[in-house]
């Protein structure tokens, strides 16, 4: 086995446990979502004036807005009254938290549009009678998920910082014999599809099939290369730069090294 297929084991069982993090986080974040739900309709859900209006739950977060639908006749879903929120500014210590409304301007007339306005009118009573409350209910809730939120979402993001290292790793692997190779005997041997290289800045040598280092300058940072296009005799390419000669290596990775599991 080879060390890029250890890896890739490594990185397979890793996704596993990222997967299982990531429902532990998402049951996290849901039932905070919830409880934060819970503390709106504990105060709005049955003042809202119209029977048939309500609040929406949040599909994500929900710790910051929620929606008041209702049907309307000419619309095939719930049209939106308003919106209640939370503004939270930046330094909480300098200025606290407020409960506000945001609500579109219309020129359409009916019922609807004036009930639309009674259902808000009863949710700024609301805000006005009791901002500190609710405020201080959806604090506690923070307060009360923030470890469980904090640590499960912490860990989703070691698993995948671990998986991104194995990643790199994995790549430098294959870049590894790639370097390697372009230094043994045969040199890199390209298949089906070939390889590109800048030879000089307005010279750029494609169809490569083969390519392999003569030798190098004292200073490593260019080379003389052999090299093949379409499998015709090689010729030598004196003094290249080593960064257009990394270049074969990536593609050598792409075309030969991973081509098979593509």
């Amino acid at each position: 086995m080879t060390k890029a297929q250890i890896i890739d084991e490594i990185i397979a069982k890793k996704q596993e446990l990222l997967s299982a993090a990531k429902k532990k986080a998402l049951k996290v974040r849901d039932n905070r979502k919830d409880s934060y739900y819970s503390v709106i309709q504990k105060y709005f859900g049955g003042e809202l004036g119209i029977e048939d209006a309500y609040i929406l739950k949040p599909k994500y977060d929900g710790a910051e807005s929620w929606e008041i639908l209702r049907p309307h006749s000419e619309y095939s879903y719930d049209k939106e009254l308003g919106t209640i929120r939370i503004d939270r500014p930046w330094r909480s210590d300098k200025e606290p938290s407020s409960m506000r409304i945001s609500s579109y301007s219309t020129s359409s007339g009916g019922n609807w549009e004036l009930e639309r306005y009674i259902v808000l009118g009863k949710v700024a009573m609301v805000i006005q009678d009791f901002q500190d409350d609710i405020l201080a209910e959806l604090d506690n809730v923070t307060e009360t998920y923030k470890k469980k939120y904090d640590d499960a979402y912490s860990n989703v993001g070691v698993i995948e910082r671990d998986i991104q290292l194995l990643m790199t790793e994995k790549n430098d692997t294959y870049l590894g014999i790639a370097e390697k190779l372009i230094e043994s005997k045969d040199g890199l041997l390209f298949k089906d599809k070939k390889g590109t290289m800048d030879i000089r800045w307005d010279w750029t040598l494609r169809g490569i099939s083969a390519a392999k280092i003569i030798s190098k300058t004292a200073s490593g940072k260019s080379a003389d290369i052999e090299i093949s296009t379409y499998g015709e005799t090689p010729r030598v390419f004196e003094k290249v730069r080593m960064s257009n000669i990394e270049n074969l290596f990536w593609q050598y990775r792409d075309y030969v090294l991973t081509a098979e599991t593509k």
